[in-house]
């Protein structure tokens, strides 16, 4: 009996959290004197959203290089330029382990010492690496965000 009434209870909020934003989101463009028409017009063919490690505008895809020219000068294109520099160090740290790890495993057969030590540097560059990877992300992430608002709400 308890279970029945957490089932009903979880569906009668799920319903409830459904309905108040399908109204909110209907009130948005009235409010923003925006047709619904047009924004999503808008929002289909000039947001940008990241899709893994792409980019997608408009249907189609956008390389990483290319996102460049979708930035404004301002917070969003300094947020996008360190992000891509975040992304080269984070390369550059990757490739790193890599040789780090292949010579570890070459150089053990010989020196067990220098051996461990490359495949303790080798894990070492590869958690920078990963590190960096995270903050690029998250700064494109958050230049995305931020041009996107402005595409839909206009600069503020």
């Amino acid at each position: 009996m308890c279970k029945l009434l957490t089932q009903v209870g979880l569906v009668s909020l799920l319903i409830l959290l459904l309905g108040w934003t399908l109204s909110a989101a209907a009130q948005v463009p009235a409010q923003a004197g925006i047709s619904r028409d047009s924004l999503v017009r808008v929002y289909d063919t000039r947001t940008i959203y990241g899709y893994g490690d792409r980019y997608i505008m408009g249907g189609r895809q956008l390389p990483f290089r290319k996102l460049k020219t979708e930035f404004a000068a301002g917070v969003t294109s300094d947020l996008y330029r360190q992000g891509r520099q975040d992304r080269a160090v984070s390369r550059l740290l990757g490739a790193g382990a890599i040789a780090a790890l292949v010579s570890s495993v070459v150089i053990r057969k010989d020196q067990r010492v220098g051996g461990i030590a490359l495949l303790v540097a080798g894990i070492g560059l590869n958690l920078g690496s990963l590190r960096f990877t995270k903050k690029s992300t998250e700064l494109v992430d958050r230049a995305l965000w931020l041009r996107n608002k402005d595409v839909l709400l206009g600069a503020r």
